[in-house]
């Protein structure tokens, strides 16, 4: 699979190389800087400008280059009017939902300081604006990044930027081993916010996020560092033991099963059972010799309630201290209900004086997520669209055969797993990863489309 989607004869105009080479390099370097835009020394504002950070800026480059030299929503194939038109849906939903969020911007500043700024302003931009600069990549992608050798390209590029956070993360747990040994508070109802202390406030003064976060790359990532592992030589084996043994230390434990799960479905679409015997044969011998705190977290799940095992406590209190009330509360109420509170609803609760719920400002899990922020009307609509989508992905892959589209397809698969206990549907940091793979599965599929079609 070498070709590529051909703009000849469709696309409006052409750009010179010199412009399409830049618009490449600026795309590449955004893609390589996902992990590491909220490290401190990059949040810093240049020349004191609101706004004007690193990172913000390079998105405001690629966001020029597709306006102005490219025809953003003129489709050139069937699947790709498809596509545009779905991201058209999903981009009205998004922008719905945001402006129903800025009257919320004191109420959210007051229960959540440290996460939402106090000005309308502020709310905009870093709430509102910056979400949408991870969208960038989707459109680019579909639009620019066409042939095989294009995609896989971005794969190395991507490959690359979790090499650099792997090394750098291990290097800092290394010279900070107490992080390690952090005990996880049980909290209300045993849910697991609160815990390890130490190894979030490593992460939040390194690279300017909760673990869990990063947990969510590795989660999008490590199925294309298999990939690269297996078919492009022993060079990759490197990294993809570097990533493992970061997300070991991590301390997620959905990151550490979800990570295990969707490597494991690559692994089973590409019938490499030795690989996968090899594997588990692997982590028994580790775990036989060193049970690490993620794994030692995975066993205790549900065994340290009071109450005894349930779903509550499989959950670690998410059931009866976030979803319960919440859910209740919006389903007494016909405008929630219908149309939901605007991006991060959750924050909008009237029982979070209460006491009722625990001090989070997310559901931690993305379809409940989804539905506080949009309603049951928008939240079915999704519903339909996830699994005629999963349907349609899978048989895609059936026809493909391709290594690079079913790690693709683990990595979209190990993505939503971790939706049960996090993550998001709209765009937000942890799911950033999620639009570059997603338009690379559908240019992986309009090659195949196009060679059939050409024949």
């Amino acid at each position: 699979m070498s070709g590529s989607l051909s703009h000849s004869g469709q696309a409006p105009y052409h750009l010179t190389l010199p412009v399409a080479q830049a618009g490449t390099f600026f795309f590449l370097l955004f893609v390589f800087m996902l992990p590491f835009q909220r490290v401190p020394f990059l949040t810093e504002n240049l020349f004191g400008i609101q706004g004007f950070k690193p990172f913000n800026l390079l998105s405001a480059v690629v966001l020029a280059y597709l306006v102005f030299n490219t025809a953003c929503l003129h489709a050139t194939d069937k699947i790709e009017r498809i596509s545009i038109r779905i991201f058209l849906l999903y981009f009205a939903i998004l922008a719905i939902a945001l402006i129903r969020s800025v009257p919320n911007t004191p109420l959210l500043h007051s229960r959540f300081p440290d996460s939402f700024p106090e000005s309308y302003f502020d709310f905009v931009l870093s709430a509102c604006i910056v979400p949408t600069f991870f969208t960038l990549s989707f459109l680019f992608i579909l639009k620019r990044m066409c042939s095989f050798q294009e995609l896989e390209r971005i794969t190395t590029v991507i490959c690359l930027s979790m090499l650099l956070l792997s090394i750098a993360f291990v290097s800092l747990v290394l010279m900070n081993p107490s992080v390690l040994l952090s005990e996880r508070s049980s909290g209300t109802a045993g849910l697991d916010l609160a815990s390890r202390d130490e190894m979030a406030q490593l992460c939040a003064a390194y690279f300017g996020t909760h673990y869990n976060v990063i947990g969510s790359m590795y989660i999008s990532t490590v199925p294309l560092l298999l990939y690269r592992a297996l078919t492009r030589g022993a060079l990759w084996i490197a990294p993809l033991c570097l990533s493992l043994l970061a997300v070991l230390l991590l301390g997620s434990r959905t990151t550490l099963v979800t990570v295990v799960a969707s490597c494991s479905l690559f692994l089973i679409l590409r019938r490499r059972f030795d690989i996968l015997i090899l594997g588990a044969a692997a982590a028994g011998v580790t775990s036989f010799f060193w049970i690490g705190p993620t794994v030692n977290a995975v066993l205790s799940v549900g065994l340290g309630s009071s109450a005894g095992f349930s779903a509550d406590a499989l959950l670690t209190g998410r059931v009866d201290s976030l979803w319960g009330p919440l859910l209740e509360e919006w389903t007494s109420n016909i405008g929630l209900f219908l149309f939901g509170a605007g991006r991060h609803g959750m924050g909008t609760s009237q029982l979070w004086d209460t006491g009722a719920l625990i001090q989070a400002n997310v559901a931690h899990n993305a379809i409940v997520e989804f539905f506080l922020d949009c309603g049951v009307i928008l939240t079915g609509v999704l519903l339909i669209f996830l699994l005629v989508g999963i349907a349609t992905a899978w048989r895609v892959g059936r026809r493909l055969n391709s290594d690079l589209y079913w790690a693709l397809f683990a990595s979209i698969f190990g993505y939503g797993i971790s939706m049960a206990t996090g993550r998001d549907i709209l765009p937000t940091y942890e799911n950033m990863y999620a639009f570059p793979i997603i338009a690379m599965m559908i240019n992986l599929a309009r090659l195949r489309y196009l060679d059939t079609y050409h024949s």
